[in-house]
């Protein structure tokens, strides 16, 4: 469904389009949430002096900007009703895993220092690659093994790795010949990772204008990647060792495809991560974790348990709750992926932040965390959408912005 909206240019067909395969349930729940959206920033707007976070601008609630909630509200109902929605005959297994989970973290001294949950990857080992053809789009389709093995003693271990088709990094790469190039990475959010993400990325143009190489990894469980089987790990869902296997896997993966990266050229060569929705989130990660030139994040969402708790389906939360998947320990669980718990190596300067004001997904609260626990560097607050960040202008500005300011390209002068 995210593949078919990125190619919507109007918000009237991105509506009919949308609409026509959306269950009633999903429609009934997205307009109350998207009016009360629109309540609530008309409210806002005339009462600045009171907001709860004054440094996020106040928007008006114009139809676009409801209809582009709207949008975001249906999306976010079809993907809770089957991952945030556990059978309860897994409630006990996930409780029973996320007590011994914490357990472990804290006796392993993972929940004072969260990098040292993250071991250093080796380079990529027989990397290969291929010719590829995207439409008009000529890439290379990077392959290697992941190499990724959970740490030891760590519940659902077994039932993740048991995925064989994700075991293998697939990476869509966009190079210059001769000289070497800055590099950009860009991390894809839920529900891509296919060479379609080239373009809705605006990859080519920013390859052609900025002379820059592109890279696109595809994260666990997405793409090529994605497993088929039901009894495999679930990531991004109620099933929390899921989450911590595949945000760990994530991060390993992105840092092996950054030692491929700096190995094409020297050891100067400036290299940038640029992350969106779930990929904003691994790049916030990442940050913590490598020496990088530049980091740019958008629409994030940077709290786990916060995801969870927050787009629960109403007629099950009661259960969730007293099931014991919401509170404390979700958000303990989680630390040693969180971004929140790892400070950025980048330095202030070159670490950027963009969000919409009208993202019913992420929430604009969620880039807020970020930016002040990133000491407030540069920020945009664009008009719109969490899924309007593929197609927001001002979004586009911000990036090309950041990326040039920290060194990575210039605008045709190769």
């Amino acid at each position: 469904m995210l593949d078919h909206l990125r190619r919507i240019r109007s918000q009237g067909e991105k509506s009919a389009a949308v609409l026509a395969d959306l269950p009633v349930g999903a429609l009934l729940r997205g307009v109350p949430s998207s009016v009360g959206f629109g309540v609530r920033s008309y409210v806002r707007s005339l009462r600045a002096e009171r907001r709860r976070y004054p440094e996020i601008p106040t928007v008006f609630p114009t139809p676009g900007l409801v209809s582009a909630a709207f949008l975001d509200e249906l999306v976010v109902a079809v993907l809770a009703g089957g991952r945030l929605s556990p059978d309860p005959e897994d409630a006990q297994r996930i409780r029973t895993e996320i007590a011994d989970a914490v357990a472990k973290f804290r006796a392993e001294g993972y929940l004072d220092d969260p990098t040292r949950f993250h071991p250093e990857p080796p380079a990529p080992e027989d990397p290969v690659l291929r010719d590829r053809l995207y439409g008009t789009i000529g890439y290379e389709q990077l392959t290697f093994e992941s190499g990724y093995m959970p740490r030891a003693g760590v519940p659902g271990a077994t039932r993740w790795q048991g995925a064989g088709a994700n075991q293998r990094v697939w990476a869509y790469v966009l190079r210059h010949p001769g000289a070497p190039r800055p590099w950009l990475v860009n991390l894809h959010g839920f529900g891509m990772g296919r060479p379609g993400d080239l373009a809705t990325f605006r990859s080519p143009r920013l390859h052609r204008e900025l002379g820059v190489n592109v890279i696109h990894p595809v994260l666990p469980m997405h793409g090529p990647r994605k497993s088929t089987r039901t009894h495999d790990g679930t990531f991004i869902s109620f099933d929390y060792l899921g989450n911590v296997h595949g945000l760990g896997q994530a991060v390993w993966d992105v840092r092996r495809c950054l030692d491929w990266v700096r190995g094409q050229g020297d050891a100067d060569t400036p290299v940038a991560v640029h992350g969106l929705s779930l990929g904003g989130y691994v790049a916030a990660l990442v940050a913590g974790l490598e020496d990088l030139d530049c980091v740019v994040v958008g629409v994030p969402s940077v709290d786990m348990a916060w995801v969870m708790s927050h787009h629960v389906p109403g007629d099950i939360e009661r259960e969730v709750r007293a099931a014991g998947l919401l509170g404390a320990d979700a958000e303990t669980v989680h630390r040693v992926v969180s971004p929140l718990a790892v400070t950025p190596r980048v330095p202030l300067e070159r670490r950027f932040v963009y969000a919409g004001l009208a993202d019913r997904m992420a929430t604009p609260q969620q880039a807020y965390r970020l930016w002040k626990h990133w000491e407030e560097p540069s920020v945009c607050w664009y008009r719109g959408s969490h899924i309007g960040a593929v197609w927001n202008r001002r979004a586009h500005r911000f990036i090309e912005d950041a990326l040039t300011s920290s060194g990575i390209g210039r605008r045709n002068t190769w």
